[in-house]
């Protein structure tokens, strides 16, 4: 019974393994960058290149499939800040759009 199971292990084991796609093999992490200061959602705000870099870096995690609980907690703190960042300079513009149409 005990030979059985672990043959049924073993066998389930392999089918896993067999079953990742040629991409998922392939992904070694090695263009993941996590070498970053952690950043506000402020800072986003006021350094326009820094968004775009990060917004980059991010878009290569996502891209990665990699389950976002083992991402770095830098690169998932400054992914959320960015996204952040990018929503209140949005809600910025939408502001001075609406007072802009009201002539205020």
């Amino acid at each position: 019974m005990l030979r059985t199971m672990r043959a049924v292990t073993v066998s389930l084991a392999i089918g896993a393994l067999a079953s990742c796609s040629p991409s998922e093999r392939q992904q070694t992490g090695d263009d993941l960058r996590s070498d970053m200061p952690l950043r506000d959602a402020t800072y986003f705000t006021q350094h326009e290149q820094e968004r775009v870099e990060m917004a980059a870096i991010c878009e290569k995690w996502k891209a990665s499939q990699r389950p976002p609980a083992s991402w770095p907690s830098v690169v998932v703190n400054n992914c959320n800040n960015m996204d952040t960042a990018n929503q209140l300079i949005q809600s910025k513009k939408d502001r001075d759009e609406f007072k802009k149409g009201m002539g205020i």
